[in-house]
């Protein structure tokens, strides 16, 4: 399809993947800060919020929270009734808080699919299209809608429910370019991606796969997507949405520094603390020391130290205390011998297969 009609202005653009449990507003403003054009929240149940009679659970709330340097957010909506999804959408407007609606069409877990939402509509066609219309109706902020190849090989209805996404009026669609089938094995089909954003007008952003900034600019350029969607690279990783900037103007990337790492995991902290429970808030840490400091001399000492703490002072101590021995040994660089044999650059083929096995 001849896209020279398309807007000119507008910019390409490298988001976030929201990624459940994970994606909360805290680690979205770290990724902010370092240039990410947008994000989306994490999964809110439209059973849950559509239908409930009374205030939510303070979990809940948890994941409603818009840190003010947060733009271009999306509040994503899981669901397969019509009915929920649209008075979700119609609650969540009236938070006048978002700046879109995203429908997950996306998510592979068992216990999302076997309830029939997420990457299950994929299956569905029918039934899909029913909640985007539904969605599209009952609010007038921007919808969006985030999905997968298909069900399997033998059910590719991406390029249906694109057309439909298009035909209805969404802002955009966000394309993970694997089936629910391979859930995160084998490669990501760059492929199949282009031919889909070839064939519409709608910004289509794709994701999957990526492992770090050179990585995005090349999935942009071999998808001919409008940008990238960026989920497990961003974990271990925040400032790649910087780093793409920098590779764009011509620069070259370079290693962060354990400096820089140890303040972001503090502000982290520090920003968690602000809307979860501090103690929850600091052994959800753990995980985030553990991408973020790995590399770095003595990085296992300061896991197993975590262990033992529920403040934040008490984190903010071990991360300082680390960070002085580190500078005394005149060592603050990454060391590539010391990062993990498996790291979250893709889901391990154990991994993947332990995850099929419970789908």
């Amino acid at each position: 399809m001849d896209k020279s009609n398309n807007n000119p202005a507008r910019m390409l653009e490298f988001l976030l993947a929201p990624m459940d449990g994970l994606t909360r507003a805290s680690f979205r403003s770290i990724c902010f800060d370092y240039g990410a054009d947008g994000a989306t929240t994490e999964m809110i149940q439209s059973l849950a919020y559509g239908r409930a009679k009374k205030p939510m659970s303070q979990t809940f709330m948890e994941v409603l929270v818009r840190y003010p340097n947060e733009r271009n957010l999306a509040a994503q909506l899981i669901g397969s009734d019509p009915a929920a999804m649209a008075e979700s959408a119609r609650r969540l407007e009236a938070l006048g808080r978002f700046d879109a609606i995203d429908i997950n069409m996306g998510c592979p877990a068992r216990k999302v699919v076997g309830s029939g939402n997420g990457a299950a509509l994929m299956k569905t066609p029918d039934r899909a299209v029913a909640v985007m219309g539904a969605v599209r109706d009952a609010t007038t902020l921007p919808v969006r809608l985030k999905l997968r190849l298909g069900w399997d090989a033998a059910h590719i209805t991406a390029p249906f429910l694109v057309e439909q996404a298009e035909s209805m009026g969404f802002e955009s669609v966000t394309l993970h370019g694997r089936t629910r089938e391979q859930m995160y094995l084998g490669s990501v089909d760059t492929v199949a991606i282009r031919t889909i954003c070839d064939a519409v007008r709608i910004p289509v952003y794709a994701n999957g796969g990526i492992t770090c900034a050179g990585d995005a600019l090349a999935f942009l350029r071999d998808t001919h997507a409008a940008g990238v969607a960026i989920g497990r690279a961003a974990l271990k990783s925040p400032w790649i949405f910087e780093d793409i900037a920098t590779l764009r103007r011509g620069g070259t990337v370079a290693q962060r520094r354990a400096p820089e790492r140890v303040a972001l995991l503090i502000r982290l902290a520090a920003l968690t603390c602000g809307h979860r429970p501090e103690n929850v808030a600091i052994c959800e840490m753990r995980r985030f020391c553990g991408w973020i400091l790995a590399g770095l001399t003595g990085y296992e000492a300061v896991l197993a130290g975590l262990n033992h703490i529920v403040t934040l002072e008490a984190f903010r101590a071990l991360l300082e205390g680390y960070l002085d021995d580190l500078e005394q040994q005149g060592d603050l660089e990454l060391h590539s011998e010391l990062l993990p044999e498996m790291t979250l650059d893709t889901v391990s083929h154990r991994q993947a297969r332990r995850m099929a096995k419970w789908a």
